[in-house]
């Protein structure tokens, strides 16, 4: 540490830590206990190698992101909100035109939605790190490219199923609809289990505190 950088309440701080340390160093040898530092700090590490850090939820394992299937099926949680999403546009859909309201009807209606998400969104990256990044601007960012390729792909598709070109005002109300409610979902499972950014200020979700009972639970 350069002490010449610090400043002078901090060299004071500095100075009364160093008096505590020797201190306490005094006392220890007046008990006839001796003191290595250099080996006690090879005792921790050795000691911080040999733990089971298996099963500690505030210990992450990161996965880094390759923009294929293997990202959706790296990310269940993430992708189970999509779903949601595209199956609350579906009974929305169905409701304003007054018709059944039976889960099977809703997973048909989703269903050219839901395959055409499903299958090129995460060569586009929204099941990435990046795309949840942050609870701003980039949950529209992370989605966008999937949700470009992939509305083109879910209109032709439910095209063929209804053997008839979509309606213009079907067309622009799934557009909006869709990239919407993928926004509005996804910003609340940023919220609930935290950012996966990088950064040191990384953001944590509502869920932390339950992961924390878990980790305490576990080594009970």
């Amino acid at each position: 540490m350069d002490e010449s950088k610090l400043s002078a309440e901090e060299r004071e701080r500095l100075a009364f830590i160093q008096k505590l340390s020797t201190e306490a160093d005094e006392m220890i040898r007046a008990a006839g206990f001796s003191i290595d530092r250099e080996q006690d700090a090879e005792e921790i590490e050795r000691a911080v190698k040999d733990t089971k850090w298996s099963g500690q939820s505030d210990v992450e394992s990161t996965i880094a992101s390759t923009n294929s299937f293997a990202d959706l099926t790296n990310r269940p949680g993430l992708a189970i909100t999509d779903l949601a999403a595209l199956l609350t546009f579906s009974s929305v859909g169905r409701s304003n035109h007054g018709e059944d309201l039976d889960i099977f009807s809703i997973l048909v209606t989703a269903l050219p939605f839901v395959a055409a998400w499903f299958t090129l969104s995460p060569f586009a990256g929204a099941y990435s790190r990046a795309a949840t990044a942050s609870k701003g601007l980039g949950i529209p960012k992370g989605i966008v490219l999937g949700w470009a390729a992939a509305l083109p792909l879910a209109l032709g598709l439910r095209g063929v199923l209804k053997s008839a070109v979509p309606p213009t005002p079907f067309i622009v109300v799934s557009l909006v609809a869709t990239f919407s409610l993928l926004c509005v979902y996804r910003l609340a499972y940023v919220y609930l289990f935290g950012t996966t950014s990088d950064e040191e200020t990384k953001s944590a979700g509502a869920f932390e505190v339950f992961k924390m009972l878990g980790s305490l639970i576990k080594r009970w």
